[in-house]
């Protein structure tokens, strides 16, 4: 179950989250768009797909996930796919910021988690873990993929070839998975009754974190403050890194770093956050989260003032050293809802957090392009993510393991 989640999450978000960033230079400069509309498309589909997130997510914990995942899979693939028939602004948008990512946000990202948070009780971080590291590989691996293949084929056929792949993974991923152990009469791994799921040499007895863990419902969870800080720090790490990936091209070219590197260095933000968002999720199992989320967003907030004062390739990498670690932070925190508030709203939960950030990745992002566009300067736009990051890692410090009332597993 977890290999058929990391593999369709591997592809469809690979595919679909950096899709359009590695035709961007040519798809501006065929449909003649600026930096506020570019930005725009990308900062519409992934809002788009993250307030989709919020039905997804209420669907998933009611009706399963199964489904879903079929659908969005498919409008995943036909969307981009039809991303090598548009000829205008909007048809982008229709094709690449709506259909596709529609299909994200309601079979892909969050819902695999999902999936994979009710098929686990024990080692729950690490396969929650995997599943995020999974999604991020494939951006890394996809992104110069699909930079290459363009260069040779021409974006609209690259399209064409990067959806039909997700369309392909999805009719096999969507047969293999399940909503629920349940749904095969089995138990979540690590259940207290064990099961078929146990391991050879387990006794099959409970681990102390599983038998004090909780499921929360919506209600309680939102009534906690733990909850309440988690949200908050989610979403103020969220949207400045989307402002900060989104416009990553242009802000290089801005702090003096030559065009030609500029898609390398995208490919390595990607790369990097994936020993990031594994190592930093498997360090759950055993760290209280609070610090490390915390201070992680510190760490990227350090970073912000560096590319705020430094110029050329160093700007790249401090950059880099923020995308990694504050995605290692996005995986942290999912891992910290599934840990502290159980199976039962697990969905719906990251459901609210992502619809939040999503509305605002709908509007901050193209505010940022457009603020270079009319100033010719990323300065604002750097010193307003760095105050926001900062406030995330305040926010942080809150998240401890809720002791409020919820039915015992």
């Amino acid at each position: 179950m977890l290999a058929a989640a990391a593999a369709l999450g591997f592809c469809a978000f690979g595919v679909v989250i950096p899709g359009y960033l590695a035709f961007s230079v040519p798809v501006r400069a065929e449909l003649a768009l600026s930096s506020g509309q570019s930005a725009f498309i990308v900062g519409a589909a992934w809002g788009v797909g993250d307030i989709t997130s919020l039905a997804a997510g209420w669907l998933a914990d009611r009706y399963g996930a199964r489904r879903l995942v079929l659908i969005g899979g498919i409008l995943c693939g036909v969307g981009f796919a039809a991303l090598g028939l548009a000829n205008s602004f909007w048809s982008i948008v229709l094709a690449y910021s709506v259909t596709a990512s529609v299909g994200r946000g309601l079979g892909i990202f969050p819902t695999l988690m999902t999936v994979v948070n009710q098929w686990f009780d024990d080692r729950k971080a690490l396969a929650l873990a995997t599943i995020n590291t999974a999604v991020t590989a494939g951006a890394a691996a996809i992104l110069p993929a699909l930079s290459m293949t363009s260069e040779l084929i021409g974006w609209r056929l690259a399209a064409f070839a990067a959806g039909g792949l997700v369309f392909a993974i999805t009719l096999p991923a969507a047969a293999v998975i399940r909503s629920r152990p349940e749904d095969l009469g089995l138990l979540p791994y690590g259940s207290e009754t064990g099961g078929p799921q146990q391991r050879a040499g387990e006794t099959g007895r409970p681990s102390a974190r599983t038998t004090q863990r909780r499921n929360y419902s919506v209600k309680e969870a939102l009534g906690t403050l733990s909850f309440c800080a988690l949200a908050i720090g989610a979403i103020l790490r969220t949207v400045p890194s989307d402002v900060l990936v989104i416009n990553q091209i242009p802000l290089l070219i801005w702090r003096g770093v030559a065009e030609e590197r500029t898609a390398a260095y995208l490919s390595i933000t990607y790369f990097a956050t994936i020993p990031a968002r594994f190592g930093m999720g498997l360090a759950a199992t055993w760290v209280s989260p609070r610090w490390m989320l915390s201070g992680a967003m510190a760490m990227v907030a350090l970073c912000t003032v560096a590319a705020l004062l430094l110029r050329g390739d160093a700007v790249a990498w401090f950059l880099i050293l923020s995308s990694a670690t504050g995605q290692g932070v996005s995986s942290l925190a999912w891992i910290t809802v599934g840990e502290y508030f159980g199976r039962q709203s697990f969905g719906t939960l990251v459901g609210l957090m992502t619809v939040f950030y999503g509305v605002s990745g709908l509007i901050v992002p193209a505010a940022a392009g457009s603020v270079f566009d009319r100033t010719g300067s990323f300065v604002p736009v750097l010193l307003v993510v760095g105050v926001m990051q900062a406030i995330s890692a305040s926010a942080f410090v809150l998240v401890r393991r809720p002791a409020g009332r919820g039915g015992v597993e």
